[in-house]
């Protein structure tokens, strides 16, 4: 079945004067956005309308909807217009498409016997500025599409934006793309650049560098635990947009509000990247800071107190509230986690450095089975555990799988197969001969399993790739977590994040051959382009480009790498993720 993803917009036109009226509802994947906002009346918008099956009423003469390219949408916007236009012949319909028209809208219109009867319009967003580095399609379906369905269009979107940005800031220099995705997206931006060559284009780059990584590039990141705090918020509350829906309990109050992270907020930016231990202790001494201030303009003159009241006092008070939502939540992330939170940690860490018994890790794998844990929490660490193993053998797979379906039902085969897909869940598929077997077919099963066991395997290779990339801190390197100089204390030390670490092996100097030979280890083909000598190498500002979801543990790894590098990183990504969307996200429903 289809999951529909939508997003709908439904305009209507009254009055003689030709003023527009737009009545607007929003779904976004079952998440339904419906509050009209001062800036929607502003441009003529009085109501929001849900996209659902059933049309809504009509008012006046025109319809205007804004959908995604999703089969089930189109579906019911078809049904709409069939059902409007017999009553009200004189109703005007417009479909904008988002983020791109493809062919096949056109084709199901015309089979709808639609075609020329509706409008069909193009609207393609460009990056969302999340914060002052971090940027964002929200294409929240990009990861499924193009990962698990084979579905690639959405590169087109991502390559567009990219390429308004070097209309802005010049074309750059060097490109370092890897993945199958990115290698699309790469494609596409050359057809774009030929197509369009404005002036910014032959002017000096501004952006030194372009980066671009599909996410399967690494799968570990995700789906081990995130101990920063931006990760920890992410993880527990979500972040969607740049933008936290913390509960009633968090913010003291009678109802949930949803409040912005960025930098703008100075409490926030001080500790977003902290490691999740040293946050309270943090916190709770800015709020004494805070605190004693306040308690110093008990001894203050009456002129002192004007000045104090009339600049200081509402800061403080912005403080201490911030503070206060910040501490509460801290509190809220402390008290859920579960009691094995520990064991969770060692066992994640200990897989990835193999310094954990693997028995041991399939024990307690075995035990968060038993005990019936969320079904992402328990697919999470069973992908890990395979990828971290360079693969379960057929007889492992068969047996751990069993006690998944055992406890979370056998409609999971599906999503099992879809892990497997994806190359997250990896396993040995090197046919087994049974002794039992015929003679007739011993043979083509002996020739077959040579042959696969010659064919590359998803995911079998992690450990290579982990010693190649150098992703596990020498036991002589000391991590401070609290005064990083090292991108692996968003993992306590155990482990470095594989993009960034990729990223900061070029931008330290390492030649394109050394590093087209140490991404040979990750799946995918890579594509690196340099300047012609002679030609400015541009300066030291990079875009990194992550296909298919970017955790704000890596978020928080590039910044470090940045200040340490003394280059300006600029993160740009189809969507924010975590190992449970990553998961939720194939699962079968």
């Amino acid at each position: 079945m289809v999951t529909p993803r939508m997003v709908g917009l439904y305009t209507e036109t009254v009055g003689s004067s030709g003023r527009t009226r737009v009545a607007v509802q929003i779904t976004v994947s079952g998440v339904q956005a419906d509050k009209l906002t001062r800036a929607h009346r502003s441009h003529g918008v009085e109501k929001m309308y849900r996209l659902e099956r059933l049309p809504p009423p009509v008012q006046s003469a025109q319809r205007v909807y804004v959908v995604r390219p999703a089969l089930i949408t189109l579906k019911y916007v078809a049904d709409h217009v069939h059902s409007d236009k017999l009553s009200h012949p004189d109703i005007h319909f417009h479909i904008v498409v988002v983020p791109r028209l493809v062919s096949w809208v056109t084709s199901l219109l015309e089979e709808e016997g639609l075609y020329g009867v509706v409008m069909l319009h193009e609207f393609t967003p460009d990056f969302i500025p999340l914060d002052d580095d971090l940027l964002s399609l929200e294409m929240t379906h990009f990861f499924r599409d193009a990962f698990l369905e084979g579905d690639f269009s959405g590169c087109v979107s991502v390559a567009r934006a990219i390429n308004t940005l070097q209309g802005l800031y010049g074309r750059i220099p060097n490109v370092l793309a890897h993945g199958r995705a990115s290698k699309a997206v790469i494609n596409a931006l050359e057809i774009l650049t030929e197509q369009n060559s404005p002036k910014k284009m032959h002017q000096t780059p501004e952006i030194g560098h372009l980066f671009i990584f599909d996410r399967d590039a690494d799968y570990v990141t995700p789906l081990l635990t995130q101990l920063t705090y931006e990760g920890a918020l992410d993880e527990h509350f979500g972040i969607q947009a740049g933008v936290v829906d913390f509960p009633a309990e968090v913010m003291g109050e009678d109802t949930s509000r949803k409040i912005p992270l960025n930098s703008k907020d100075t409490i926030y930016d001080n500790i977003r990247n902290r490691h999740f231990a040293g946050v309270s202790s943090y916190l709770i001494t800015r709020a004494r800071e805070v605190k004693a201030k306040r308690d110093q303009a008990q001894t203050m003159t009456p002129g002192q107190m004007r000045d104090f009241v009339a600049n200081e006092l509402r800061t403080l008070q912005a403080l201490q509230t911030t503070l206060g939502v910040h501490l509460k939540a801290c509190e809220s992330i402390t008290k859920s986690m579960r009691l094995d939170f520990e064991t969770q940690l060692e066992t994640e860490y200990g897989l990835v450095t193999g310094a954990r018994n693997q028995e041991k890790a399939k024990v307690f794998l075995k035990d968060c089975l038993a005990r019936m844990l969320s079904l992402t929490s328990n697919l999470r660490l069973l992908c890990l555990y395979s990828l971290t193993q360079n693969g379960l053998s057929r007889r492992e797979y068969e047996k751990i799988t069993s006690e998944v379906l055992t406890a979370h039902g056998h409609k999971h085969l599906v999503t099992l197969h879809n892990l497997r897909q994806l190359g997250i869940l990896a396993v040995s598929d090197t046919a087994i001969v049974t002794a039992g077997g015929s003679g007739g077919n011993a043979p083509l099963q002996d020739r077959l399993a040579q042959v696969t066991s010659l064919l590359p395997k998803k995911g079998s290779g992690w450990r290579a790739a982990a010693r190649r990339l150098h992703l596990i801190p020498d036991d002589d390197v000391q991590i401070d977590i609290h005064n990083p100089t090292h991108m692996s204390y968003v993992f306590n030390g155990a482990y470095t994040p594989a993009i960034p670490k990729v990223v900061g092996d070029a931008l330290s100097g390492q030649g394109s051959q050394s590093l087209s030979d140490n991404l040979k280890v990750l799946p995918g083909s890579t594509v690196i382009c340099t300047p012609p000598p002679g030609s400015p190498s541009g300066p030291r500002v990079a875009l990194v480009v992550v296909l298919g979801g970017l955790t704000f543990t890596e978020v928080a790894a590039f910044r470090l790498l940045a200040l340490t590098s003394s280059t300006r990183i600029i993160l740009a990504t189809t969507n924010t993720t975590t190992g449970k969307q990553l998961i939720s996200s194939v699962v079968q429903e």
